[in-house]
């Protein structure tokens, strides 16, 4: 039986405690891979907990990939590949400051409380918001986005590794320029069309790799070419798929000798149950991944602020290529937003789009029960973001199906549509969006 001491007065949910107990014990091998676990009912009482706590500690670790449920057999610990349980050391990073969507999320958006700011802001630092920001960005602004990567993400990251940009496309100009225009990327298969249009464009050649009930297919990444890959582990455009903590660890492992991986978090304020899936940055020990992620999702897509975080050593060489350069973010916008962040009104706007988000889940799940078209349906990547993959049991077509579903008011397109090698025949498959 697993032993483990609650604290009662700890800031952090009990599930979360237990989440973390059994965690570190299936990754320092204490608890084995093919490892029964105990039933939820024995662990609670033996915790003294209630079972849906228990409940949703495992569900955490399930979503995680660290353990799997196996029907009317119980839970087991999945197999984890060798990897190095120490931290390697980073290289410091100096604490001086280098100066050199969709309609509905526009109705959501926070009008009274941005313009309150830029009026404050306009008011008191008419000096400061005429300085041209450093190539990086305003560092107010990566202080507050690094304050709340620590509190939202449990991420330790510096300001300074934080580099602001005017939308991803601009993020990924700046990688092509770190990486050099001979790097050969790899991205998902299926996937978000323009990312491989945008790299393409930039004369990076890009390799598909499918995606995998678990995560891309690592294999495959393996007998490609690519020395990069693009990918959202913690919840896959357009499947959902949630990247397994194995794969995890094996797509570190294959960064490890000398290429890169950009982890994309383009939706990770918007986990609808369990807490957010930690990043893949978060246990990378080599200083191989690059996080990447947005304000376009969670404030309005016509707010061109994104941002990344670089390793060390690429931090060293964008330092190097850039100084010449400002960042190309109004200062305006990122002292407000740096505001927005810092006084509450960024975790106020995610918990109010959130609901927003599980409702139109729910109006989705009630058609999922009442329409005869939902008949059979199966419905997954529902425990996150702002859409959800729907597979029908039908005769109509894809797109007598689409107009179908289109006509009770739901937003949603063709999961073939955004395969790159477009499946001819009809997939009975839509991306359904909240």
């Amino acid at each position: 039986m697993l032993m483990y001491e609650i604290d009662r007065n700890a800031s952090e949910p009990v599930y979360i405690q237990i989440y973390d107990f059994i965690k570190e014990d299936i990754e320092s091998g204490i608890i084995e891979s093919g490892k029964k676990l105990p039933s939820k009912r024995s662990l609670a009482e033996n915790l003294g907990v209630s079972v849906i706590t228990v409940e949703n500690a495992y569900a955490q670790l399930i979503a995680e990939g660290y353990i799997k449920a196996l029907p009317k057999k119980g839970y087991y610990a999945e197999r984890l590949p060798d990897m190095p349980v120490q931290k390697i050391k980073k290289n410091e990073i100096s604490a001086e400051e280098y100066s050199s969507g969709n309609n509905k999320l526009s109705e959501l958006f926070p009008f009274t409380a941005w313009a309150k700011l830029i009026r404050e802001e306009l008011t008191m630092k008419q000096t400061t918001l005429m300085k041209d920001p450093p190539a990086e960005g305003v560092y107010e602004l990566r202080q507050a986005i690094a304050d709340h990567l620590r509190s939202f993400r449990n991420m330790e990251v510096k300001p300074e590794q934080i580099i602001i940009g005017a939308g991803t496309e601009y993020l990924y100009i700046l990688i092509r320029i770190l990486l050099g225009d001979q790097s050969v990327i790899a991205v998902e298969e299926p996937g978000y069309s323009r990312i491989a249009d945008i790299y393409g464009s930039l004369g990076m050649r890009c390799e598909w790799i499918p995606v995998q009930d678990d995560g891309i297919d690592v294999d495959a990444l393996k007998n490609s070419n690519a020395d990069v890959v693009h990918i959202s582990p913690s919840h896959h455009f357009p499947t959902g798929v949630v990247t397994s903590v194995g794969k995890r660890y094996s797509l570190l492992g294959w960064a490890a000798e000398g290429r890169y991986i950009i982890e994309d978090d383009y939706d990770s304020e918007f986990r609808l149950s369990c807490r957010p899936i930690p990043p893949m940055f978060s246990i990378d020990v080599t200083d191989r991944v690059i996080y990447m992620n947005t304000f376009s999702k969670s404030l309005t897509p016509t707010m061109r602020i994104s941002y990344m975080i670089l390793p060390p050593p690429l931090l060293s060489r964008f330092r190097e290529r850039m100084k010449s350069f400002s960042c190309p973010v109004s200062t305006f916008e990122q002292h407000t937003l740096a505001h927005f962040i810092e006084g509450g009104g960024f975790e106020r706007h995610i918990r109010r789009l959130r609901r927003y988000c599980k409702s139109r889940r729910d109006y989705l799940m009630k058609l999922v029960s009442e329409n005869e078209l939902f008949r059979n349906a199966d419905v997954s990547g529902s425990s996150a973001g702002m859409h959800c993959i729907v597979r029908f049991d039908t005769d109509l077509t894809d797109d007598e199906l689409l107009t179908q579903v289109r006509n009770m008011e739901l937003k949603a397109d063709l999961l073939k549509d955004h395969y790159h090698f477009r499946p001819e025949h009809d997939l009975h498959t839509l991306v359904v969006y909240y």
